[in-house]
């Protein structure tokens, strides 16, 4: 296996975690007629512009707009033939606006709040278990460090911590198992699949724990021309209920207002979201090792299921990155 063909690979690991779609690397893109460069950093931005589309079943609150902006830097580097190392590091910024009682009669008040920082810092392993012709499977392990802060406050509330979906990391030392397949169907049209399951290292300081999650994704990509590609990609996650929780947080379980029940149950359940959507990706060419790109999804199909119903739907993503070798 060429090792061009691996740093590429290894970049596509990258983004598919980094965000929900996958994006594709082409081999070509180092050349292999000098010294093969063993590290690749790589600067993303992505922004996430979310909307609310339904109340809560308990009618206590809903979402509105929610944006989720991160930067993050990645580096890649080549170990040997068959294993490349990579590090992620992000830094997030999330924005939410939750309207409470949006029902008639009820208070109908909306806020809107804020959490930013360092989240959790990724380090990953990855091997070729399958090279043959154009077939390719990656499998990856590994390790997310609890370096987001947990104890991130509303902004509306600066004595209550933030909901569980607002702070910048999980609070615990988590396991991540990967694997990626893809086919060559022609050297511009390549098809792929990814699974990925996270499996929770306890609970954290605050007594609580995100559940375990599984995320998988299918795309098919094609490259017109060498400096652009489009495709559909077809994404799905399943997270398991809160174990535990965080008494800085629900310090009002019971609602009893126009409406009632618990405003918490969202999260003391599993969830389930799903999209499909198109993708477009722009490329420059390198120059003196370093390129930069831009891309795109839009959601046509997208839907959720949870205990309360609540919908918090990602029309579209926009995203771009700077990458370098050395």
């Amino acid at each position: 296996m060429k090792k061009s063909t691996l740093i590429a690979y290894g970049i596509v690991a990258s983004l598919l975690i980094a965000c929900s779609t996958s994006a594709w690397a082409q081999e070509g893109t180092i050349s292999t007629k000098v010294e093969q460069p063993k590290l690749f950093l790589t600067y993303s931005y992505y922004k996430y512009d979310l909307q609310g589309t339904n109340s809560a079943n308990t009618r206590i609150y809903k979402f509105d707009a929610a944006t989720v902006d991160m930067n993050m830097v990645t580096a890649t580097y080549l170990l040997s033939p068959n294993w490349t190392l990579l590090a992620f590091v992000p830094y997030i910024k999330n924005m939410v606006e939750t309207v409470y009682e949006p029902l008639p009669g009820g208070l109908n008040f909306k806020t809107r709040d804020y959490t930013e920082g360092l989240s959790d810092i990724r380090l990953m392993a990855v091997t070729p278990t399958l090279v043959q012709g154009s077939h390719l499977i990656l499998t990856d392990i590994s390790v997310t460090l609890p370096t987001g802060d947990i104890n991130q406050k509303f902004t509306s509330a600066p004595t209550q911590n933030a909901a569980y979906n607002m702070q910048l990391g999980s609070g615990t030392t988590d396991l991540v198992i990967g694997s990626t397949y893809s086919y060559t169907t022609t050297p511009a049209w390549v098809q792929s699949a990814r699974a990925e399951a996270t499996v929770r290292g306890g609970r954290n300081e605050n007594g609580w724990a995100l559940g375990n999650q599984l995320v998988l994704s299918a795309g098919s990509k094609y490259q017109p021309a060498k400096w652009a590609e489009v495709g559909v990609v077809a994404n799905y996650k399943a997270r398991d209920a809160v174990q535990g929780r965080d008494d800085k947080y629900e310090l009002h379980n019971d609602w009893n207002n126009v409406a009632h029940g618990d405003g918490h149950q969202y999260y003391h359940a599993p969830q389930i979201n799903w999209d499909t959507e198109v993708v477009g990706k722009l490329t420059s060419p390198s120059y003196h090792g370093v390129n930069a790109s831009a891309e795109a999804g839009v959601s046509f199909y997208r839907d959720a299921i949870n205990k309360d119903d609540v919908r918090l739907d990602n029309p579209y993503w926009i995203a771009a990155s700077v990458n370098g070798v050395f």
